[in-house]
């Protein structure tokens, strides 16, 4: 499985079969350039214009937005609910966590997480990933602290930070300076090969 990360909550997840999944496409308001990408399935969280911008993704695409269990290309993909904020979706709605396990690896998207997981189902879905795709900035989601607990909490292989504020994104959340201050992460190329025995650790990837 490869890991690209194409701005904002967008990645591009390739699976050793070549199936492409998207996740969370964003509009050409967000400031980073145009996105265009092909992908087989996209999952986006929730319904904001950062996160289901859907005429980015080429191809004939299969779209998961809603909590439920699949099968697709191979890959087991769940999706679980949870909150946008931290008062139970009344500032900013509803959001979908979602696991990709595929390859011997899972890896989990947060989506824009409002809030400590606070639910067996929440915990479930979490618990043993690989991958933690995993939101700092504030704001609109959790915080920086707040997303370090997390990672403290259920001990993923690797957790790599998104929906951050950086040279193109300019929405008023914060940096990735305090996640990098707090965990020590290290940063990697924008595209990765996952492997299930990778180092454990935090990063930041390039864009």
């Amino acid at each position: 499985m490869k890991l690209q990360w194409l701005g904002h909550s967008c990645f591009k997840v390739t699976l050793n079969n070549g199936k492409i999944l998207v996740t969370d496409p964003y509009d050409d308001t967000v400031g980073y350039p145009p996105l265009r990408v092909k992908a087989d399935l996209v999952l986006s969280s929730h319904v904001h214009f950062d996160h289901n911008y859907f005429a980015a993704v080429e191809g004939t695409h299969e779209i998961l937005n809603e909590p439920g269990t699949w099968e697709r290309f191979g890959a087991r993909i769940a999706g679980v609910h949870s909150w946008h904020d931290d008062v139970q979706g009344a500032k900013r709605g509803d959001n979908v966590i979602f696991s990709v396990e595929a390859d011997g690896i899972k890896l989990v998207h947060l989506g824009d997480l409002g809030h400590q997981p606070d639910t067996a189902e929440q915990a479930a879905v979490i618990e043993g990933a690989d991958v933690l795709l995993i939101p700092i900035g504030g704001t609109y989601t959790i915080t920086t602290p707040e997303a370090v607990a997390l990672i403290e909490r259920f001990r993923p292989r690797a957790a790599v930070a998104m929906h951050y504020r950086n040279r193109y994104c300019g929405f008023p959340v914060t940096d990735c300076g305090e996640f990098v201050r707090l965990t020590g992460a290290g940063t990697l190329p924008n595209e990765v090969e996952l492997t299930a025995d990778a180092p454990r650790g935090c990063y930041v990837m390039e864009i």
